[in-house]
């Protein structure tokens, strides 16, 4: 979900995608923490990558990238991300899957008349009994409405070839079909289980229609109703509690619909509705396929399946009723090809990783020449450093190294919202690596939280004798003036720390996230940083 209506989930607790910070492996996480910004003050900037996700930041908090003199995996502020650079993507969810294991079987539609009644000013629709239904009582939908199949299929058909302006009133599903082999017999057989007729249009041999005043107020409830046009589609508003294996229901029908077949080594599915490909990528990922999305021509928004794991896994998973499509993606999937998209990212520390391996004779040698040391390329065959420790855990890890397409400054942003993990110090956004808030006691919320509590529950706070106040004239300084506020005040900067990390002389890292902060603090202070860093 959106971390914004993270942010605004009841008390509880809750656990989130993380990548282990020793191991580099996915897994969940507790959250011990949920924090917003007040990030009015700060820059705030729209980061895309090569393979078209796109993250939110601001200028003090930090995404992943690599170190190209030592191949690890560190922070990096939003407002030193540049062009070119490499951000960490996790490119494989499918060991976080199982939470989504139970199908969800049925929706309770008990307040389908209600809504109907606001929406309509003759409303038609009516309980029952056990049954919602309509003046005529011909079409009767139980109140504890079935989940099953064939329903999630055609909520996918209605996705892909289906439509209606949010403000129609007219009783009428319209299906465009025609064309998708079996489709139509599907329609038809699930709709008359309740006694719908299914009627082709005597215009075309592609558009068929579901005259029902109870489906219509069914799919317009469940948040269906919009169109391609208009970009307004969307998955319903129950499609996030299905299980996995549920989703893959209503991605099959949606891709029958409008996936295409495989040309020049990929498919592509396209749509206006931008929100649909952006949850399908989510939906893709948790089993482990690694779509490239990309802008398109007329607005719209393209997602590419490319590589032949992809295509294995995607004929494997998700029931295309569409023979032809299904024939494509099995061709494709026996292809052997290199797979670059979730290779290593080519840097000095990567080679140097390599050069002090104690590998057979000529094993540098082989692995320079598989991994492309000489090529061109930014990435390396993941495949050709398996046999280098130092790199184990890279190589082991789901992790991809997208490069940073473009960085575009964004207006002011009153708020951003972070998590705080317990144990990771990372957590996945957008299906990018974000890193751990880390400051939960440094927000204004918190401080002002504090200074209530302080008058509430102690006896000069509510005896009258005084008033509490937290003061905390650094919140809203950045890091170069807090420290030209210290060299003012003589603060000798040497005897302080601020290192996650530090060893067991007290020196500072230098490679997590407040050190990068410190020492950029520095540097645009104007300030020598006395700071003693690790070698």
């Amino acid at each position: 979900m959106p971390i914004r209506e993270a942010h605004a989930l009841p008390p509880r607790e809750y656990e989130t995608i993380a990548v282990d910070p020793a191991s580099l492996r996915l897994g969940w996480f507790p959250v011990t923490a949920r924090a917003r910004h007040w990030t009015a003050t700060r820059r705030a900037f729209e980061v895309r990558l090569d393979r078209g996700q796109t993250v939110t930041v601001s200028e003090d908090h930090s995404l992943f990238t690599l170190d190209p003199d030592t191949a690890a995996v560190v922070p990096v502020r939003g407002d030193s991300i540049t062009p070119g650079m490499p951000l960490v993507v996790p490119y494989d969810l499918s060991i976080a899957a199982d939470a989504w294991a139970a199908d969800l079987a049925e929706l309770n539609i008990s307040e389908l008349p209600a809504a109907c009644a606001t929406r309509f000013a003759r409303p038609s629709i009516v309980r029952d009994g056990d049954f919602v239904t309509n003046r005529l009582r011909k079409t009767q939908l139980p109140v504890r409405f079935p989940v099953d199949d064939e329903f999630l299929y055609v909520v996918g058909l209605w996705l892909a070839e289906g439509g209606k302006e949010p403000a129609s009133r007219r009783p009428v599903l319209s299906f465009s079909v025609g064309g998708i082999p079996g489709a139509a017999e599907r329609l038809t057989a699930y709709f008359a289980r309740y006694g719908v007729n299914v009627r082709p249009s005597p215009a075309n041999r592609f558009d068929f229609q579901v005259a029902s005043s109870v489906f219509a107020t069914l799919f317009w409830h469940l948040g269906l109703f919009g169109t391609a046009k208009a970009g307004r589609k969307r998955f319903p508003t129950f499609f996030w509690r299905l299980s996995q294996r549920q989703r893959r229901l209503v991605v099959a029908g949606l891709w029958d619909g409008d996936g295409s077949r495989v040309f020049k080594g990929r498919t592509v599915l396209a749509q206006k509705s931008h929100a649909l490909i952006d949850d399908l990528y989510h939906v893709l990922l948790l089993d482990g396929i690694f779509p490239n999305v990309k802008r398109g021509p007329n607005a719209q928004k393209l997602l590419y399946l490319g590589r032949s794991r992809d295509f294995a896994r995607f004929v494997e998973l998700y029931p295309l009723a569409h023979p032809d499509k299904r024939a494509d993606y099995a061709a494709a999937a026996a292809r052997t090809a290199r797979d670059k998209a979730t290779g290593l990212w080519k840097c000095s520390g990567l080679w140097r990783a390599v050069a002090a391996a104690a590998l057979p004779a000529g094993g540098k040698t082989a692995v320079y020449n598989r991994g492309g040391k000489y090529d061109p390329g930014v990435r390396a065959q993941r495949a050709a450093f398996a046999d280098v420790p130092a790199l184990a855990a890279l190589v082991r890890s789901p992790l991809a190294f997208c490069q940073v397409a473009a960085v575009r400054e964004l207006p002011p942003v009153e708020h951003m919202y972070d998590l705080s993990v317990a144990g990771a110090e990372t957590f996945v956004a957008d299906g990018v690596l974000a890193h751990n808030s880390g400051y939960p006691d440094c927000r204004p919320e918190f401080l002002a939280a504090f200074e209530g509590m302080a008058n509430l529950a102690t006896k000069a706070g509510t005896e009258g004798a005084g008033r509490f106040r937290v003061h905390a004239p650094l919140l809203k300084l950045t890091k170069a003036e807090i420290i030209r506020e210290g060299v003012r005040l003589g603060v000798d900067y040497a005897g302080t720390l601020s290192c996650y990390d530090p060893d067991a002389a007290g020196r500072a890292c230098g490679r997590c996230d407040s050190c990068q902060l410190r020492r950029k603090g520095f540097a645009e202070a104007g300030v020598p940083d006395p700071t003693a860093y690790q070698p």
